[in-house]
Formats: structure tokens, C-alpha cells, sequence
């Protein structure tokens, strides 16, 4: 008894010390949820649906399935009539975003079944709210009225400064917070390296650019500025994973097939991802990837193999999912969500006749791909939301039956459930409060639309003179005396499911911005009685019928567009892209081919408010001015005006090819060819003086490049190619070590593992190599260094690209102290050889003398006469040597100058003798 007494204690007293430990490793907070969902709580949170309206009543679809269905989330979208986008927008959103968190609330109090006769309820998870980021040509970036009007992609892009994106995005990510919205679709990482002007597949500007690397930064810092600005409250989900850049078709139409290795991807369609996924701070990581129903052909390097559309691929997506740069991601917790499974390419891919649609296939198909969160929108063969709202119920319903009876499944579901509920947590905290959902409608019009100036900051350093290629060759600004005719692009657009048509830009949007700011109540610099606006379709109308004659001055007005062209001293279009010339956006292009003897005396000037690729270079030879503004939003609007007035410097730069003015983007990105390339000792560099380094035989030598730009006068793209050439001249022996960019800058180490002279050069092509350091390595002693100082070269001729920008800033590297030339001083062997060869000059000259005859005293003379001279050669070389003109050629040179000053003064008593004679 006594025994079984001691156990006992033992044992409790074992299981009282595990207490702590286990009071101190709290359960996993999503684990712990996830334990306490019955089934169809768990299946809701895999799907975010479309819905009709802003009726969240009890007969509302909406209603249905937030409270019966248990959905994890709703996409809002003006088209779907979700935004008004008339009257007080914000207030709108805020109050309908509000209710349907109220609505997941309610439901978290009706039980639901887990078992056979039994119920349970489900805590309360809140909705992911989310909007799509516009991509259309004159959508706004965030597509609510009374927000700020945002940058487009293209204008961050073209200002080559990722703190422009930041800023962008922290507007975004605090709008978007003060609305209720927790889930931006967007922002678009797809590279348009090649520009498709008239494609439907065209990107336009909703890409930050062409280059893979740059995009990246943009991409990234965008990011960041959306956590930053919404106090992590705000998800971003970029698009269009694994890119869309290659597409030759939309996916309103079909699933593009792209024939590129996955490899190839990696180059370019993938990089942006990857520098986003795979960066060290964490605000920079997308808390997922928005992935696109596109094809590969040759994917995994078989070119005669075709995947099927990456969202619905198993193998595809999981070998993307699964790269070194995503693999640690989506550990983490990153989410992979399967973008709109309804949209025509995906109905044709499952049925090219497109007379039905296998709702339960695709949803299926694309879970189990890889994708944790599905979007179903468009979810039926029509446009019925009666249909969509059924095949929504029915995959919901498909689903939990799955679930039920598969194990596999089920283990599938509770995978990403768990990645949705991390992400849901990350966003509100440890634990979900209704309170923290819910927005404040009185008082979000204070918190929205406050940014403007931030983005004519922006807009103004978006500003790209794409023609002609020096500000100095623009003509002057207007005068009060001279008259304006502005023809503005009147394509229109729908703001909202039930709204009337608007014009993109408005047809007076220029004129109205030209004289506030420069009309009678301003700097008198326009006279609005000379400022006259058309729209492209008057002047397609105008095309279409036979030249007008000239009208005397006395004609009154209005006037027609013949009429107003004949009067005018500038002609100026407000384009947005160049679409066919029977159409009004090809009113432009038609004008200059059919009409351009119209122009003549006349300063034309074309403003791109869209991409800046759209007219050829025999169009724009016919311009007097041609600007890329990147946005017809009010910000880019009021910053062209300025720019026609020569406000501020044009600091804006393509950041995609335009043929039309012979800029390519891949040789823009590459080194400037005629900068010089600096090279320094050591690593990182240090604040004030570094000491001077002690370098010896058989040290590492670690060397670094001072900051390469290319040919816009930005840093060069993270891994370009940068060669560390080594040479010792006197040994006839080279070597190269290979090293890329990072921040513009390139490091390389060798050991000095060799005695005597050593030249260090770099390369980056296309600058041509140059010897940057010099050094004299001796057994034992300290290396002497001597920075080469380069010969400055002409200027290199202008490129047909517009002036670079100075952002991002670089402060210029400062040469270390360590690199400064040491004070000049005679080598052992080099004086040596000096007064030896002096000393043979001095005797032979003394022998020659006395052999001709001369006395003992004259011989004498003539010898110390060829060691002095001898002498001042060798201090001419020493001298030439710390101008730092000789050193390439080291002995040899105090050999020849030696010998020259001892041969000149024996040849000139040599001569003088003769004449003597």
C-alpha cells in the first residue's frame, strides 16, 4: 500500500509540473477555431460569390448566403450594381459592408448540423469583403467614387520610383480599411514585355511596365504601402498569377495557350511574383496569388505537351506553388485563390459550344489544383442571376456532401481553411469581434478622397516627353493671342450597373484645367474665348466628309472643326488609345494621315492619357509635341496642362517599349555606355572616413562597383551581368570573376594569391572595359593601391528616350579613403635600375671619348655629363609615373627614359667634337 501511495503521488506530482508547460503552448488560435466549425462553416470559406444589388434583407440572395449558406466572402463590384458610384458613395459602401458583416454575425448564432440529429453553432468568422483593382482603360484604380483618384499601374511605372508606389498603395490600403473592404484583388503583376497596341489582350496601363524587375519593385512596394496604409487590416491579392504579359487574347474571350518552359517563366511572366513572395519583409508579402486560367505549351519542357489552364492543373500549379522563392510563402500561410471561374475562357475551355457549363466540375477541378479560395462570378451558361445563385448553392452543397463522405477531401478543405482563417486572424487580431467589422457611415467621407495632392505629386513626376527628345525643342507655351483647338478621345464608360453612360475624359476636361489655371482670374495666359474643345467623333465626322474651304476671320462662332482648324495656332488631342481609324479613337491617327497638310504653321501636341504606344514615327514626326500621361483621372489631366506650360521639368521615362520612338526597353535597362564605373575596396559602405586597408599577399580581396545606371539614368536591373577582370601584365596572366547587380551596385572577392603588378578592370556591356584600381603586391609588405582616374570621355550621343529621371535618388558612392593614391616613391629595383643603366651611359660615354682621342678631363666631363643626364630621365619617369601616365608600363619605362637622358648629352659632345674637326 505504501508502495502504491508512493506511485500515486509520483504521478501527480509529474502531472502537476506538465501543467505550466502546457498553460505556456497555447493551442494554434486557427487550429482552435477550426475545432469548433461544423462542416458547412468550414466548406463556406473556401468561396467568395458575386451578388446582385445592395439588399441585404431576409429575402435578399445575399442574405441566403451569407446566413444560410455560411460563404466565406463577397466580391463588390459597380457592374453588379454592389457601388452606386452617385450620390455619397462612400457612405454607401461603408453601410454595406457593415450589414453584411452583420449578416455572418447573425448566422453565427443559428446552430448548424455536425452530426445525425445533432447541432452545433459556429463561431463567428467575419467575410472577406473584397474589390478588384480596375484594369480597364478610364476605370479608376479603386472603382468607388468620392476615393482618391489613384495612379494607374503605368504612371507608378513611369516615374521609376518605388516610393511613389508605396504612397499609392498606403491611399489605397486606408480607403480601402475606412470602406469595410479586408481584400484587394490586385495589384496586376503581369509584364507587358511586348506591347500589343489594338490587341484585345492589350494591357494598357494596367501594368507597371515591361521590365520583370522593375515591375517586382513596384509590385512589392505597392504592397507594402497597402498594409502600411490600412494598419494590416487591408489582404492584397496580386494578379494574374503566374502572368498574363504573354496572353495574346483575354480572358473574356478565351484561355490563351502560351509557349514558353517554366524556366522561360521564370525570366519574366513569374519574376515579379517571385521577388514578392520571396522578399525579407514581411509587409511586402501577398497574402496570396490571384491565379489565371492560362495554358502553358512546354511548361515542364516537353514542347509537344500542353498544360491545361493553371487553375484547374494539378501538377502545373503545384510546380509553381512549390518554387524556392513561393515554397517558404505559402508555409506561412499564403493563399492561392482561383479567379473568376465563371468567365467566358473558362466556359469555352469545358465546352467550346458554350451551351453548358459544369459548374461542379471547375469548382471541383480548381480546388483541388491547389486553390484555397474560389471566386465564383458569371457562375452560369447565362447572365441570369437566378441561374448563378443556384449553381452557387448547388457547389456549395456538392461540396460539403464531399466532405462528408471523402476523407481526402475533407483533409483538403480543413488545409485551407486553415490558411483562410491564419489570414482572417492576421487581419483582426486573436479573436473576431463584430465590433472591429463594422465602419462608421456619418464620418467616412472625412476619411476618404483626402490624397490629392500625394497624387499630383505623383502624376507630375509620371510626366514622360516622349517627343522630341529635348525639352529645348519644344515650342514655347501659349499665348493669351493664340488660339487652342482640343480634341478629347469621348469614349464613355459605365460607372454602375444602373448609372448612365460618362465620358472617360471629358470633352472640356482640358480646356476647363487650361484656364483655371492659366484664364483671366489666373495668370492671364489663356484667353477662354481661344480655347475651343471637339470630340474625336466630330472629328471622324469631319473625316468622313470632303475638305472644308478656308472662313475669313469675321466668320462668328461657333465654328465647325474645319473651321477652328483652319483658325488655329494649336492643335492638341486628348488620347487614350488608338483603336481602329473607323472608330473615334482612331480619329487621331487618321487625321495625321489624311490631313496633315491641316497642320502645317501649327504646333500640334498629342497627350497619351493612355498607354504611350499607340502611334507610329511617322506619326509622331508630325507632332510638335508628343507626352505620355498614363491616366485620364483629374490629377494627370491638370499635370499635362502644366507640362504644355512648362511647369516643371519632365522627369517621366516609358517604363514599356515604344516602337515609335525607337525606345526599347531591354537596351534602356542595359548599362549606360558612357558612364564610368567606379570601383572600391571593401563591402557595404560606411559612414566618415574609412582607415586606409592593410592588404597582403594571400588576403581575400573583396571588392565592390559604386552604384550602375542604365540608359534612364536609374539603377540597373538586381542581376545584371558585371566582370571583375585581373591581370598582371608582367606574367601575361587574366583572370575573370562574374558577378551580378544588386541595388546597382556588383561585388565580387578574390584571394591575392600572386606577387607584383596587378590591374583591376570591370565590365558591364555595353561599357567598355576600363582598368579601375592598380597594385603593387611584394612578398611580406603591404600592397600599394592606386585608384586609376579615368580620362573623361566625350559625351555619349542622346538616345531617342526622354530625359531620365532623378528618382529613385542614388547619393553618389564616396570613394574610400583607403582607395586614394599613396604618395609617390622610388621602388627598390626601379632605382637600381636607373643608376645601372645611368653608370654603363656614364662609363661607355667616358670610353668613347678617350678612344676619339679627347683629353682625360674632357672624357671625364662627358661621362658625368651622360650620368646626370641619365639620372634626369629616371626623375622624369618617377614624375610622369604620379601624373599617373606611365605606370602601364612599368621597368621598361625608366629603362627607355634612362637610356634617353644618358644617350643625349653623350651624342651632343659627340657632335660637338665633329664640328671641331
Amino acid at each position: 500500500m505504501r508502495r502504491f501511495l508512493t506511485g500515486v503521488f509520483l504521478i501527480a506530482l509529474l502531472v502537476g509540473s506538465l501543467a505550466p508547460v502546457a498553460a505556456q503552448q497555447p493551442m494554434d488560435p486557427a487550429v482552435a477555431l477550426l475545432s469548433r466549425m461544423p462542416p458547412a462553416a468550414r466548406v463556406g470559406q473556401l468561396f467568395i460569390a458575386t451578388f446582385p444589388g445592395t439588399d441585404t434583407t431576409e429575402t435578399s440572395a445575399i442574405y441566403d448566403l451569407i446566413v444560410n449558406e455560411r460563404i466565406g466572402g463577397v466580391l463588390l463590384s459597380p457592374e453588379n450594381g454592389n457601388i452606386l458610384n452617385e450620390g455619397d458613395t462612400p457612405a454607401q459602401v461603408a453601410t454595406l459592408t457593415s450589414q453584411l458583416q452583420h449578416l455572418a454575425w447573425d448566422a453565427a448564432q443559428i446552430p448548424l448540423p455536425i452530426a445525425e440529429g445533432k447541432t452545433a453553432l459556429s463561431p463567428f468568422v467575419p467575410l472577406f469583403i473584397a474589390v478588384r483593382q480596375g484594369e480597364r482603360m478610364g476605370l479608376p484604380v479603386l472603382p468607388i467614387s468620392g476615393t482618391t483618384p489613384l495612379p494607374s499601374p503605368m504612371a507608378i511605372g513611369a516615374t521609376w520610383n518605388p516610393t511613389n508606389a508605396e504612397v499609392a498603395g498606403q491611399i489605397a490600403g486606408a480607403e480601402l480599411d475606412a470602406l469595410g473592404i479586408n481584400l484587394l484583388l490586385g495589384p496586376m503583376l503581369d509584364v507587358l514585355d511586348t506591347p500589343r497596341p489594338g490587341s484585345a489582350a492589350d494591357l494598357g496601363t494596367s501594368s507597371f511596365g515591361g521590365d520583370p524587375f522593375w515591375v517586382g519593385q513596384m509590385g512589392r512596394a505597392y504592397i507594402r504601402g497597402v498594409h502600411t496604409g490600412s494598419e494590416g487590416r487591408v489582404a492584397v491579392v496580386p494578379g494574374h498569377f503566374p502572368g498574363l504579359g504573354a496572353a495574346d487574347r483575354p480572358l473574356s474571350e478565351e484561355v490563351s495557350t502560351v509557349q514558353k518552359s517554366l524556366e522561360q517563366l521564370k525570366q519574366i511572366e513569374l519574376a515579379p511574383f517571385l521577388a514578392a513572395t520571396g522578399s525579407g519583409e514581411a509587409l511586402e508579402h501577398p497574402d496570396g496569388l490571384l491565379v489565371a486560367p492560362i495554358r502553358y505549351r512546354g511548361f515542364l519542357g516537353n514542347l509537344y505537351a500542353s498544360t491545361k489552364p493553371v487553375t484547374f492543373d494539378p501538377q502545373a500549379l503545384q510546380s509553381l506553388l512549390a518554387l524556392p522563392e513561393v515554397a517558404p510563402w505559402r508555409e506561412s500561410g499564403g493563399i492561392a485563390v482561383a479567379d473568376e471561374l465563371g468567365v467566358r475562357a473558362v466556359r469555352r475551355f469545358y465546352d467550346p459550344s458554350e451551351q453548358r457549363f459544369n459548374h461542379l466540375r471547375v469548382a471541383q477541378e480548381a480546388f483541388l489544383a491547389g486553390n484555397d479560395m474560389l471566386i465564383l462570378s458569371h457562375f452560369a451558361t447565362g447572365d441570369d442571376w437566378e441561374s448563378h445563385m443556384a449553381n452557387v448553392k448547388a457547389t456549395l452543397a456538392f461540396f460539403r456532401e464531399k466532405y462528408a463522405s471523402d476523407p481526402s477531401f475533407q483533409a483538403r478543405v480543413d488545409e485551407a481553411v486553415l490558411r483562410i482563417l491564419r489570414l482572417k486572424l492576421r487581419l483582426y487580431g486573436s479573436r473576431f469581434t463584430l465590433n472591429a467589422t463594422q465602419r462608421d457611415a456619418d464620418v467616412v467621407a472625412q476619411q476618404v478622397g483626402r490624397s490629392g495632392e500625394a497624387v499630383a505629386s505623383i502624376a507630375r513626376a509620371a510626366v514622360t516627353l516622349l517627343s522630341p527628345p529635348s525639352p529645348d525643342l519644344l515650342p514655347d507655351p501659349p499665348t493669351p493671342e493664340e488660339r487652342i483647338v482640343i480634341f478629347t478621345d469621348d469614349r464613355q464608360m459605365i460607372p454602375c450597373a444602373n448609372c448612365a453612360p460618362v465620358p472617360v475624359l471629358s470633352p472640356t476636361a482640358l480646356a476647363d484645367t487650361m484656364v483655371r489655371l492659366y484664364g483671366p482670374q489666373a495668370t492671364g495666359q489663356v484667353s477662354p474665348q481661344r480655347v475651343q474643345s471637339f470630340t474625336f467623333s466630330e472629328l471622324l465626322d469631319m473625316l468622313n466628309r470632303p475638305p472644308a474651304t478656308p472662313v475669313p476671320e469675321s466668320t462668328p462662332v461657333p465654328q465647325p472643326v474645319a473651321t477652328a482648324l483652319e483658325r488655329a495656332d494649336w492643335v492638341i488631342f486628348a488620347m487614350l488609345d488608338a483603336g481602329d481609324r473607323a472608330s473615334p479613337s482612331g480619329a487621331v491617327r487618321r487625321f495625321l494621315s489624311e490631313r496633315a497638310d491641316a497642320l502645317r504653321g501649327k504646333k500640334v501636341v498629342v497627350f497619351a492619357f493612355g498607354a504611350p504606344y499607340y502611334l507610329d514615327t511617322t506619326e509622331i514626326a508630325k507632332l510638335s509635341a508628343y507626352f505620355g500621361i498614363y491616366s485620364p483621372m483629374p490629377p494627370f489631366v491638370e499635370a499635362a496642362v502644366r507640362a504644355l506650360f512648362a511647369e516643371f521639368p519632365f522627369t517621366g521615362a516609358p517604363p514599356v517599349t515604344v516602337s515609335g520612338i525607337n525606345y526599347n526597353l531591354t537596351q534602356q535597362t542595359q548599362p549606360d555606355p558612357g558612364q564610368t564605373i567606379p570601383v572600391f575596396i571593401g563591402g557595404e559602405e560606411t559612414s566618415g572616413t574609412p582607415e586606409p586597408p592593410t592588404i597582403y599577399q594571400g588576403d581575400n580581396l573583396r571588392l565592390r562597383t559604386g552604384v550602375i545606371v542604365d540608359r534612364n539614368g536609374h539603377p540597373v536591373p538586381d542581376g545584371t551581368l558585371v566582370e571583375f577582370i585581373f591581370t598582371y601584365p608582367q606574367e601575361g596572366l587574366e583572370r575573370t570573376v562574374q558577378a551580378t547587380t544588386r541595388g546597382g551596385v556588383a561585388e565580387a572577392t578574390v584571394t591575392l594569391d600572386r606577387t607584383g603588378q596587378l590591374q583591376i578592370s570591370v565590365r558591364a556591356e555595353p561599357v567598355p572595359r576600363a582598368v579601375r584600381l592598380e597594385m603593387d603586391i611584394r612578398p611580406g609588405e603591404p600592397a600599394v593601391i592606386i585608384p586609376i582616374t579615368p580620362t573623361p570621355s566625350p559625351e555619349p550621343p542622346p538616345t531617342p528616350s526622354p530625359a531620365p529621371s532623378p528618382t529613385p535618388e542614388i547619393e553618389p558612392t564616396p570613394e574610400p579613403a583607403a582607395s586614394e593614391r599613396p604618395p609617390d616613391r622610388a621602388r627598390g629595383a626601379d632605382l637600381m635600375q636607373g643608376l645601372m643603366i645611368a653608370l654603363v651611359g656614364a662609363v661607355a660615354g667616358y670610353a668613347s671619348l678617350w678612344k676619339r682621342g679627347q683629353s682625360l678631363s674632357r672624357a671625364m666631363k662627358g661621362g658625368l655629363q651622360a650620368l646626370i643626364g641619365g639620372l634626369v630621365g629616371y626623375l622624369l619617369f618617377l614624375a610622369l609615373v604620379g601624373l599617373g601616365q606611365l605606370r602601364p608600363f612599368g621597368d621598361v619605362g625608366a629603362a627607355i627614359l634612362t637610356a634617353v637622358g644618358t644617350a643625349v648629352p653623350l651624342a651632343v659632345l659627340l657632335l660637338q667634337r665633329e664640328r671641331t674637326r
